[in-house]
């Protein structure tokens, strides 16, 4: 999925047919838009996970007691 543009043909197509079938099997007709409504928020959280990842964590040194 792009992060700095639209979602191409292929994928929006992938997405909502994934829905209709998990609308078929729970039987609520929304499962499509609950998709698309999350997939920003997983990318957004994906983003924050990576730049965590660049940051050096700083441990004091322990003490030999």
């Amino acid at each position: 999925m792009e992060t700095l543009g639209p979602m191409n043909k292929a994928g929006f197509q992938f997405l909502s047919e994934l829905g209709r079938r998990i609308s078929q099997e729970s039987g609520d007709h929304r499962e499509s838009d609950f998709i698309f409504q999350r997939l920003p928020m997983t990318v957004q959280r994906f983003k924050a996970v990576a730049v965590q990842g660049t940051f050096a964590t700083h441990r004091p040194p322990e003490d030999d007691v």
